[in-house]
Formats: structure tokens, C-alpha cells, sequence
């Protein structure tokens, strides 16, 4: 009887080591997702912290990826996008394309489109915080999958041009 009271010690001391990893993993994220919605709400944008903030974006990402039932492709394209933008620019076009293979990877081969309803670069900014909450509100309930896919349609949004539309009357 004492071993098996140990044993249930043992196993329940693990599993308690492991959700709190894991909690300290969601606290870690939802701490980086908060500072690139601070670096989108300072006066006239994130400017020089574009580079910080799109590299916390890539952690997040790459972080909660191993929480996702996504491919192990998945995160290698993330790593290779991180690894080029750290080394030259979020901008780099290397860097886009891997961005663009993780978002058709997960999303069943659709490449991205920006949204009908965003017309500037306020609008974007409007849509990537509102992302990026439903992000945050994903990760508190665990649906990673969801939580890395708002996160990504950031990321790509951020690295692709967006065209004004002309309308004729």
C-alpha cells in the first residue's frame, strides 16, 4: 500500500510540474502578445520597435506552435522567416516567402488575403489589436491552434502591401 501511495505521490508531483510549464509557457506568450498590442497603441505607431515588436510576434508564434496539431513544417517555416528577419529585415522578401508557407500550410493551401475592410493603415492596425485580443482570449482557453493562426494572419498582414482600391462611379 505504501508504494502505491508513492508512486500516486511521484506521478502527481510530475503532472503538477508539467501544467505549471506549461502554464508559465501561456503566461509567456500572452506577456509578448500584450507588448506588441503596446507597441501598436504608442502615438504614431511602433516605428523604430517594428523590428522588436515583429520579432516577438515570430516567438509567439514559434512558442505556442508546439501546442498546435500543425506539421512540423509549420515551425520550420516559422523559424526560417524569424532567422531571416533577425538577420536583415521583416521586410526581406526570403522572409515573406516562408511566412506565406506557414499561412497556406495551416490553412489549407489558401494563400492570404488582406481583408475587404481595410482601406489604411489605421484599419490594419484596428484589425491586427482585434487579432490579436482573440489571440490572448484563444491562448486562456487553450485552443492554440486558433491562438497561432490569429497571430500568423498578423504577421503576414504586416509584410504584405496592401493596394488602395479606386472606385469608379
Amino acid at each position: 500500500m505504501r508504494k502505491i501511495l508513492f508512486i500516486l505521490l511521484v506521478l502527481s508531483i510530475f503532472i503538477l510540474i508539467d501544467n505549471f510549464v506549461l502554464g508559465m509557457n501561456k503566461n509567456e506568450v500572452d506577456a509578448k502578445i500584450k507588448k506588441i498590442v503596446s507597441y501598436l497603441e504608442k502615438p504614431g505607431g511602433p516605428g523604430s520597435d517594428g523590428k522588436i515588436m515583429f520579432t516577438l510576434l515570430l516567438e509567439s508564434i514559434i512558442q505556442a506552435a508546439p501546442e498546435t496539431g500543425f506539421p512540423p513544417e509549420f515551425i520550420e517555416n516559422m523559424e526560417k522567416a524569424k532567422e531571416i528577419s533577425d538577420s536583415t529585415s521583416l521586410f526581406d522578401p526570403d522572409g515573406t516567402v516562408y511566412l506565406h508557407k506557414a499561412y497556406r500550410l495551416i490553412n489549407s493551401g489558401r494563400d492570404f488575403q488582406m481583408p475587404d475592410s481595410i482601406s489604411d493603415i489605421q484599419d490594419a492596425v484596428n484589425y491586427c489589436k482585434m487579432l490579436l485580443a482573440t489571440a490572448r482570449k484563444n491562448l486562456e482557453v487553450e485552443k492554440f491552434d486558433e491562438c497561432v493562426k490569429n497571430l500568423l494572419d498578423v504577421a503576414v498582414m504586416i509584410v504584405t502591401p496592401m493596394h488602395k482600391q479606386i472606385k469608379f462611379n
